[in-house]
């Protein structure tokens, strides 16, 4: 192998290692894909944490999180439905 190469593969290795260490975790990936689908109908975190709290718990179950080696795909279940709302990986969203 030449030199080229070998930095090449070092370089894909240390991108994926790095994607596998920085994934959110679900409880971000659910806060995210909460927000995203209710919008401005969100509580505000901090000016109101007992309706934030309550919102977040009546809809943490309609959010599905795929979770891959190297990022998490996460959805929002509507009736029947599950729209993507975002790929996360490298303590990122990358919105869909």
């Amino acid at each position: 192998m030449t030199l080229k190469k070998i930095l090449i593969s070092l370089v894909v290795v240390f991108v994926l290692f790095m994607a596998y260490v920085s994934k959110p975790d679900d409880k971000t990936c659910m806060e995210v894909a909460v927000k995203a689908a209710w919008g401005n109908l969100t509580p505000e975190k901090h000016k109101f944490p007992e309706y934030y709290e309550q919102f977040m718990d009546l809809n943490y179950t309609n959010v599905v999180i795929n979770d891959y080696l190297f990022f998490k795909h996460v959805k929002y279940k509507v009736a029947n439905d599950e729209k993507s709302i975002a790929i996360a990986a490298f303590k990122r969203f990358f919105y869909t």
